[in-house]
């Protein structure tokens, strides 16, 4: 079975998570902490983060999908009311995409290029397993754009551009 187009995904998808997870890394505490636009900068990235969990599984059934539980008053709706009291510190943010590396790799390692077009909801043409990965990397490019904007505008280091097939510093 070939699988040259599933292994270009995963290199794709994994370049877009290790840019996920430079961006929390460097983010300092006070910036983290911090709301823009009435978003706390946690919150924005938990939004992502959540999705990829959500998204990037093997089996889109009732069956437990998440990587780790938060309280349900964690919301991935940037424009809820009321963040008071809620926050994510960046260590649990960090190992909550450590366990989604580990779904991910997982996902990929049972995918091959003729399954890539199996409707993951039914029979959906618009969920396939390539639309639930392309939308993932769109998702988690849009919101490292913005929060890299953040940053920037701070005069801050950013989650700088990561591809597997450049080389560094390119």
């Amino acid at each position: 079975m070939s699988n040259l187009v599933t292994e270009a995904l995963r290199n794709q998808f994994d370049s877009t998570f290790h840019m996920a997870v430079i961006l929390v890394d460097i983010c300092p505490e006070e910036i983290w902490a911090s709301s823009y636009n009435e978003v706390p900068f946690w919150q924005q990235v938990f939004h992502y983060v959540y999705y990829i969990d959500f998204w990037m599984r093997e089996k889109y059934d009732d069956s437990e999908w998440r990587t780790m539980v938060f309280d349900d008053a964690y919301t991935t709706d940037l424009y809820a009311d009321n963040y008071d009291g809620l926050f994510i510190s960046k260590a649990k943010m960090r190992e909550y995409l450590d366990a989604i590396q580990i779904k991910s790799t997982g996902v990929f390692d049972h995918l091959n290029d003729e399954k890539l077009g199996t409707s993951v909801f039914g029979n959906n043409p618009q969920y396939t397993y390539a639309d639930v990965i392309i939308g993932q990397i769109r998702h988690i490019m849009y919101n490292i754009g913005y929060l890299n904007g953040i940053l920037r505008e701070k005069g801050l280091p950013e989650s700088d551009w990561y591809a597997y097939n450049e080389p560094e510093g390119s």
